[in-house]
């Protein structure tokens, strides 16, 4: 019954959130900029230049499918061994491509669900629903990347627990298609000894070798100093982001000064992630560091999505439910991770699922009905009274130039003008409206510190 349960809400938040994104026909808009950006380069064109892409994504496809409007151009601002992933999707027919991905997608999402019940992360049905709001509603309706990413973190994990260090590499490699949460996986590999230091580097030298053979020399340099920096700019100012580059920028802080703190917090947190690793809890189970890393690796930042936070997850589930005894605080970080305000008032009818999302987190950390229960009470007390705020006080929505003209020739530039136009909100309630997002990785990453000063043996 459990089962059917956890699978009926993980679809209707899928059902909900691919309507939305269909009636707004953006439906694999994130994949078609994948899949362009790798039949650019199957034609010998310049992937992280405007024009190609533009011509790509302009193909007619089936509805509900992203086709853009004229002047519109989403960029893909990935590495070249992640532009690699896609080229087998490129030689497809892009309707054809897109289910197969989605197929994928679910694929990634189940497995990694079922490895981290086997590592020891929770109970893998309430890892399913804490993930459902967060990755499944928001990653699936548009193609994006983090399912992979979370299949990589889980077989890290499974690989540590199991004493499987070649399996890790693969592991590592998934991880690194998010780059900025990868680079910690990778770090927590190297910083935890030998055995998972050699199979993660030479990994990372592979996946170096395919981006050297894919765009060149001129073109991983192009993507370091060019793309990283323009795409950093034209999203700085979004809406959706919670780095505390956004956090900077709002306040009145100059936009390159505001990246610049988000770059040197992402370094101090990536210098975290090896700290933990090298502690005595994550030497006594190293899987626990490969459940961190990304935990880490969402605190501050120069550029962070909802998608990317949702894979400190299962993190958040290890500390809810693997202390000696329940604690509120973590399983209200678990709770608040699970139910992201901003996109649950940004697609309404989430809001019916917020509540049993709730009280299934709850109810499985305390392994009491009634607790859940007063969860679910909570999580609609909390909604409502942030909703009510938010509505007095309005959304500040705007239209608004790009923080910084950027060359015309760069995908940016377009999208840019995209956010200025659709993703601009100026009101303080929005704040609020974050708050619990980024209480609950500041609870999750002071838990992890937590157990890594604790005395040699101590329980979590």
């Amino acid at each position: 019954m459990r089962q059917v349960a956890a699978i009926l809400l993980v679809a209707a938040a899928l059902g909900i959130s691919g309507a939305n994104v269909a009636r707004g026909r953006y439906a694999m808009g994130d994949f078609k900029a994948f899949y362009c950006s790798a039949r650019v380069v199957l034609q010998h064109g310049d992937l992280y230049a405007a024009a190609p892409m533009a011509r790509c994504e302009r193909q007619p496809a089936r509805y509900p499918l992203y086709v853009t409007q004229p002047g519109e151009v989403v960029p893909a601002p990935l590495p070249g061994y992640a532009i690699a992933l896609f080229v087998p999707f490129a030689l497809l027919p892009f309707d054809i491509a897109a289910f197969v991905w989605i197929v994928l997608l679910a694929a990634a999402f189940a497995v990694a669900v079922a490895l981290f019940a086997k590592t020891g992360a929770g109970d893998g049905w309430a890892i399913a629903v804490a993930l459902a709001l967060p990755m499944v509603a928001v990653c699936f309706p548009v193609g994006e990347l983090p399912p992979i990413a979370l299949l990589g973190i889980a077989l890290a994990a499974w690989s540590a627990r199991y004493g499987r260090p070649w399996a890790l590499a693969l592991g590592v490699a998934f991880a690194l298609v998010e780059p900025q949460i990868g680079a910690a996986v990778l770090l927590a590999a190297v910083a935890l000894g030998r055995r998972f230091a050699i199979p993660a580097i030479a990994v990372a030298a592979i996946l170096g070798l395919v981006s050297l053979t894919l765009l060149g020399v001129a073109g991983n340099v192009a993507y370091f100093r060019v793309v990283l920096p323009a795409h950093l700019l034209s999203e700085l100012p979004s809406v959706l982001q919670y780095s505390l580059s956004w956090m900077l920028y709002r306040i009145g802080v100059a936009a390159g000064a505001a990246i610049f703190a988000g770059r040197l917090c992402w370094i101090v947190m990536l210098g975290v992630t090896v700290w933990f690793a090298r502690s005595d809890a994550a030497r006594a189970r190293p899987e626990i560091a490969f459940l961190a890393a990304p935990a880490f690796a969402v605190v501050g930042g120069p550029f962070l999505h909802l998608d990317q936070i949702a894979l400190a997850v299962p993190a958040a589930a290890w500390l809810a439910t693997n202390a000696l005894r329940p604690s509120w605080l973590r399983t209200a970080a678990l709770v608040a991770l699970a139910v992201p305000v901003l996109y649950v008032f940004s697609v309404i009818r989430l809001v019916a699922l917020a509540p049993f999302v709730g009280a299934w987190l709850a109810a499985t950390s305390y392994a009491s009905a009634i607790v859940g229960i007063r969860t679910a009470l909570l999580t609609i007390v909390v909604l409502s009274l942030i909703g009510g705020v938010a509505i007095l006080t309005g959304t500040g929505s705007m239209h608004a130039p790009p923080v910084q003209t950027l060359p015309a020739t760069l995908p940016q530039a377009a999208w840019a003008q995209y956010i200025g136009k659709h993703f601009i909100m100026t009101s303080w309630s929005l704040w609020l409206v974050k708050a619990p997002i980024w209480l609950a990785i500041a609870a999750t990453a002071a838990g992890l510190v937590s157990l890594a000063r604790a005395p040699k043996g101590a329980a979590a």
